[in-house]
C-alpha cells in the first residue's frame, strides 16, 4: 500500500471519507466534535510520524460548537458561525507524504 492508500484507509476506519467526494471530503466538517476532531488528529499525527504537529492550531480549524449549537445542527437549522478553512483528505495524504504540516490553501 502507498502513503495515499494508507491515509484513505484511515479515515474510512474513522467514518471521515466520502465515497462521492473521495479526496475532495472534508474532515473538519463543523457538525463534527471539537475533541473528537482533536483527537483524530493527535492520533493521525502521531501515526504518520508528523515532525511539527505543534505547530497545528487546533483552534483555527475546528469549530467549538456549544451544546446548544449542536443540537440546532443535528435538527437541520444553520447556525451562524465563522467559516474555518477545509481541511480534506487530500491535504491529509500530502501532510503525511512530507510528514509535516502546513495550512491547505
Amino acid at each position: 500500500m502507498d502513503t495515499t492508500d494508507i491515509v484513505v484507509d484511515y479515515f474510512k476506519k474513522r467514518g471521515y471519507y466520502n465515497e462521492e467526494l473521495k479526496y475532495k471530503t472534508i474532515i473538519n466538517d463543523k457538525n463534527e466534535d471539537f475533541m473528537d476532531m482533536e483527537c483524530l488528529f493527535e492520533s493521525f499525527f502521531k501515526d504518520f510520524n508528523i515532525k511539527n504537529s505543534n505547530e497545528f492550531n487546533v483552534n483555527k480549524y475546528f469549530y467549538n460548537n456549544f451544546l446548544i449549537e449542536k443540537f440546532l445542527i443535528k435538527i437541520g437549522i444553520k447556525t451562524n458561525t465563522i467559516s474555518k478553512p477545509s481541511i480534506t483528505i487530500a491535504h491529509m495524504i500530502e501532510v503525511a507524504k512530507r510528514q509535516k504540516w502546513f495550512d491547505p490553501e
